[in-house]
């Protein structure tokens, strides 16, 4: 056995000893790590040599073996609580059509996060979108960003079960109703949320951060099996749907090792150029988003493909030069 898997058991066994009432007898760790009873004395004796002040016995009228637990509270610095455990929790709260339970749960959330530490709580904030990116259900494009984390945990669970979702969202300084069959996430410079609006028949999206008041209807939806949201951002340069074109860049060598490490699209590729500089390929619409990714780069990019690119870039920097 390993000195790594040696340490997982201990760990384990601690864990066990801490939230054991009862206690634990020679048996209970036999039965549970499947070991001898040599291997359990030795494994109940290690503990014992780690924390010797921090394990009691428990004295049982209704057995004649010997029973230890750890003090009360002595291991709490081990347990900790991560992104999914908050999700999943949150999930859970949407499968309860009981307000009172519902309140339970959240005051039940809010209390383990008081229990979590400072540093590991911020932490959550960036975890939540990385478990939706895992499952599925969103795709980065660019830098992280910031979203309330209670919408994004809404989402996931109107996403994981299918769900309608209602909001308030701005549009043309009007707050408006939406009720969508969310689809997944786009992380761009901002959290784009991908749905199918039933009211005008089409694929919708919608910032995040101006969504109000969502709420998981106990309405389920079928979803296209046709879309992919994988497909649905290598037709965008960031947010922005248009008839993907094929596009040819050239960068500086000078910024070599920034563009090697940058995602400029899905679709992407690399190649250095005999001269140095390196070739940037992929297939995208979204023209302005993409003008506005280069002028980033200012004169170190250069478009090679295809000319109607070239032509609105230069119109797109006069526009600029002209409203200074």
């Amino acid at each position: 056995m390993s000195r790594l898997i040696k340490t997982e058991q201990i760990i384990e066994l601690a864990m066990m000893f801490q939230n054991s009432y009862c206690g634990l007898c020679i048996e209970d760790i036999q039965n549970k790590f499947e070991c001898s009873r040599r291997s359990a004395e030795r494994m109940k004796a290690l503990l014992f040599d780690l924390f010797p002040d921090k394990i009691e016995e428990v004295n049982r009228s209704d057995d004649k073996k010997k029973y230890w637990r750890f003090v009360k509270g002595a291991m709490n610095a081990l347990i900790s609580f991560t992104a999914d455990d908050f999700a999943n929790l949150e999930y859970l709260k949407s499968l309860s059509n009981d307000e009172n339970k519902q309140k339970e749960l959240d005051e039940l959330i809010a209390k383990i996060k008081a229990l979590t530490p400072q540093k590991n709580l911020r932490k959550l904030d960036t975890d939540v979108s990385a478990i939706l990116e895992s499952e599925g259900f969103a795709v980065r494009q660019y830098s992280r960003v910031k979203a309330d984390l209670k919408i994004l945990e809404q989402l996931r669970c109107a996403m994981l079960s299918f769900k309608k979702i209602r909001f308030d969202y701005p549009i043309n300084d009007e707050t408006k109703i939406i009720t969508l069959n969310p689809y997944g996430l786009v992380i761009a410079d901002k959290y784009y949320l991908v749905g199918f609006n039933d009211y005008v028949n089409a694929l919708r999206q919608y910032k995040v951060d101006k969504i109000c008041n969502l709420s998981i209807l106990e309405e389920y939806f079928e979803k296209d099996e046709k879309f992919s949201l994988t497909d649905y951002c290598n037709n965008s340069f960031g947010v922005y749907q248009e008839k993907p074109i094929d596009i040819t860049l050239e960068f500086d060598k000078s910024v070599t090792e920034d563009v090697l490490n940058y995602n400029f699209h899905p679709t992407q590729k690399m190649k250095r150029l005999e001269n140095g500089n390196i070739q940037v390929k992929f297939t995208s619409g979204g023209t302005y988003a993409i003008c506005q990714e280069l002028f980033k780069w200012g004169c170190n990019v250069k478009i090679r493909k295809p000319v109607e690119l070239e032509e609105y870039y230069k119109t797109y920097l006069k526009d600029v030069l002209n409203n200074q």
